[in-house]
């Protein structure tokens, strides 16, 4: 026999031993089983496949993407970089750097109100200062029109197809983004996917307990950034704020020049204290009462108490305040290049301690430097987390944020943790509403795994039978190809980590048909040139070699009709199409390759004289 052969058989058995130890960890069950793997199998092969949420129950979440916040968003960002472009035309910029203070000045000479959701207006103080807003200013935008112009503004809307595409950019990042902060959890086997503009996540085994972590991790919008507060605002002086919320005053330091001054701020407290200070905020939105350029925002209070200060059983009142900040956001999360767990070195309080990159680090640098002795805002999701005063000029690319006021260490260090999955993931391109929730319990999926194993089975025996009761020796070597087959499709399933689902064994049971079809085709082929007096030898090589484009072209045909499948298909159709690929390809190597290693080895190795293919 010759030297080729010997490799080809070293080949085929050394990868069915390779993929037998990959998948062993997969079968799972109690040490003391007589097929658990020993312990030098897990620890080297530690991919398995994961059970998908049919078989094992868990939950399915249903989210819905809120495109239109994402062209809002476009919307106001396009406004503030007109104003940042218009600031350089009044040569209060440079090209390379627009501080708060520059923009302020700005905005005395030109103001950008809204205009529906999708638009917005600049009005020039100055009728004369309209020409600094040209053509060619405008065409810095790719994605605004001019659709009015004044004695002294200008109106713009976004462009339709601009926004199309920035609706289904969305809602991809949004499912990217969901599934990054899932992997954070350690939720590899989860499955997230889009239908439309909702996402559907899947997670297997998830019970009840984790359910609320894993709802509030995935819908946090984490939109972080940085802002200066205004503590010399006086405008909330002159309101009168109604029953439930009350204006107070504190000293604090507004800039070097301004040490101590009395900023004013709102305050309600109670269960619904924080709604309560929102929706009046809004209303003052709405009457134009907070002036252009200016946000108000509420953060928790800090009441001064540790969890050890209450008595057992007692919670503290929330009191909720507002701060007067500048809307321009200087630094964002965007600019995050890595987040941690930390320790505070006095009190032992955990804390998120943010890293910069590049660009972000300098960014923090000029706004700290230019804001020395004014408190900085750090605003989570529109809300304020805390307010530092800066000290001095902060460089090194470094911040951090304190969270989980009057609480528990472990409270605080859960807090924590959740914050710094979804500040690595990055945050949602638009906020996310639930739209269904379903916890599925493990039995029906116990019951309906249980039927589609027993049917596979059946089906896969009654197939083994078949082949060896009709081609006899050639059936054999079909069912030997047949286990080789779904072992080698387990085998990179548990490699990649896939998620097995009941339409996925339902594609096994198909991929044993497929692999017996490669075999007959051979096995017939083979038959024939028997028939015509060939040696066994001549038999199978041309049986080989004449089979092999038909096994070719009808797998391949099956292949693209699997490509369609996957790339249009829902959840469980991903399923069956992802064991179907796989199972063509395993098919095809072990019909043709391992098959042909197999029958070399009767005719050359053993030399029968007789081939039995039925």
């Amino acid at each position: 026999m010759d030297r080729g052969w010997y490799f080809r058989f070293a080949v085929v058995v050394g990868l069915g031993i390779y993929a037998a130890l990959v998948f062993w960890p997969s079968l799972g069950g109690d040490e003391d089983a007589w097929y658990a793997p020993p312990s030098w199998v897990t620890s080297t092969f530690q991919r398995r496949i994961a059970l998908g949420l049919d078989i094992q129950g868990g939950l399915r979440l249903m989210y819905e993407v809120e495109v239109e916040q994402a062209v809002e968003d476009r919307r106001d960002l396009r406004a503030q970089q007109m104003v940042e472009r218009l600031c350089e035309r009044f040569e209060h910029c440079s090209e390379d750097e627009h501080t708060t203070e520059q923009i302020e000045e700005t905005r005395q000479e030109v103001r950008v109100s809204s205009v529906g959701r999708d638009g917005f207006r600049v009005t020039f103080t100055e009728a004369s200062d309209i020409s600094r807003l040209d053509r060619d200013l405008v065409n810095l935008f790719g994605d605004i029109a001019e659709t009015g112009r004044t004695a002294d503004s200008v109106t713009f809307v976004m462009d339709p197809q601009a926004m199309e595409r920035l609706r289904e950019q969305a809602v991809d990042q949004a499912r990217e983004t969901i599934a990054e902060r899932i992997d954070g959890l350690g939720l590899r086997e989860a499955g997230v996917m889009t239908r439309e503009e909702n996402i559907v996540v899947e997670l297997p085994g998830a019970t009840e307990e984790q359910f609320d972590q894993i709802r509030s991790v995935i819908s946090r919008t984490a939109r972080l950034e940085f802002k200066v507060v205004d503590d010399e605002a006086t405008f909330l002086s002159s309101i009168e704020p109604p029953q439930g919320i009350s204006r107070g005053t504190e000293t604090v330091s507004a800039g070097e020049d301004h040490p101590s001054v009395q900023s004013i701020y709102l305050t309600a407290s109670g269960e619904d204290a924080r709604t309560r200070l929102q929706d009046y905020v809004a209303s003052l939105v709405a009457d134009g009462t907070i002036p252009d350029g200016r946000e108000v925002l509420v953060g928790q209070a800090d009441l001064g108490l540790d969890a050890e200060d209450l008595e057992e059983g007692e919670t503290p009142q929330e009191v909720w305040r507002t701060y007067t900040v500048h809307s321009r956001a200087d630094v964002t999360g965007d600019a995050i290049a890595d987040a941690m767990v930390a320790n505070d070195p006095q009190d032992g309080n955990p804390y998120v301690a943010l890293t910069f990159d590049s660009s972000g680090a300098d960014a923090f640098e000029r706004l700290t430097s230019a804001n020395v002795r004014r408190r900085m805002a750090i605003v989570l999701d529109d809300r304020v987390e805390t307010a530092p005063v800066i000290q001095s000029r902060i460089g090194g690319g470094r911040a951090s944020i304190t969270l989980g006021r009057n609480e528990a260490y472990q409270s605080m260090l859960n807090e924590a943790s959740d914050l710094v999955v979804v500040l690595r993931a990055g945050a949602l391109p638009a906020p996310i509403r639930p739209a269904n929730e379903q916890l599925i319990g493990p039995s029906l999926g116990a019951d309906a795994v249980a039927q589609g194993i027993v049917g596979a089975l059946v089906g896969i025996a009654i197939v083994l039978v078949f082949m060896a009761l009709y081609y006899e020796v050639a059936g054999i070597v079909a069912d030997v190809m047949v286990l080789l087959n779904v072992l080698f499709l387990l085998a990179i399933l548990a490699a990649f980590e896939a998620t097995l689902t009941l339409p996925g064994i339902a594609g096994i049971a198909l991929t044993v048909g497929m692999a017996v079809d490669a075999n007959v085709l051979i096995t017939e082929r083979m038959r024939e040139e028997l028939r015509l007096g060939k040696a066994p030898s001549s038999a199978v090589h041309l049986g080989f070699d004449k089979a092999f484009w038909s096994i070719l072209d009808s797998q391949l045909t099956t292949l693209i009709a699997g490509v369609v499948l996957f790339q249009y298909g829902t959840g469980p159709i991903k399923g069956f199409a992802v064991t179907l690929m796989i199972g063509i390809v395993t098919s095809v190597f072990t019909g043709v390759f391992c098959s042909k290693v197999a029958f070399d080895w009767l005719v050359r190795g053993l030399k029968v004289t007789r081939l039995r293919v039925g």
